[in-house]
């Protein structure tokens, strides 16, 4: 049964050199390009988005992070390219009321193009709608990019012992 809440048009991006991505919500099907973009992303940037070498997800993993009683999976894909996935961001739902958990993989040939920055700004966009009030991540201390994008929607740090951070973001 498809959720009534579930938007079906992409959210256009234009990233910094000026090309225009497009981001939708993730189905089902979209698992087989969700792991070519995972094995397209180097290990590093893998181990920063899992906090593991993680080389892909699993069809178990997949059917719990497109579900819509989960929370909400995006994939970004370049405008002219739809059935190329370049990006996975992910607002899922936790057992705290109104608490979503962010989590974004971008392939590294897209970095450092304004695309983490726009995924969060979106996802904070569909936090909101689907009534959440904080978002909280758990991103590598050693991640400065990602820790940057958070700083700008007010992150605050949570735990900061050891190799990870526990951050949350007010909406």
């Amino acid at each position: 049964m498809p959720d009534a809440g579930r938007r079906e048009t992409a959210h256009p991006i234009t990233l910094t050199d000026g090309t225009t991505t497009r981001t939708r919500e993730a189905t089902p099907v979209d698992l087989a390009p969700v792991q070519e973009l995972h094995h397209r992303c180097s290990l590093g940037s893998r181990a920063l988005r899992y906090h593991a070498g993680k080389s892909g997800i699993s069809s178990a993993e997949w059917r719990q992070l497109s579900n819509p009683e989960r929370g909400t999976t995006l994939v970004t894909t370049p405008a002219d390219r739809t059935d190329h996935i370049i990006a996975m961001t992910n607002v899922m739902r936790t057992d705290q009321q109104g608490v979503g958990e962010l989590a974004i993989l971008v392939e590294d040939a897209w970095q450092a193009r304004g695309l983490g920055t726009a995924l969060v700004e979106h996802a904070a966009s569909v936090a909101r709608r689907e009534g959440h009030h904080t978002l909280t991540a758990v991103v590598a201390a050693s991640n400065e990019p990602m820790l940057h994008v958070l700083e700008k929607l007010e992150a605050t740090p949570t735990d900061t012992t050891g190799p990870v951070l526990d951050l949350r973001i007010p909406l």
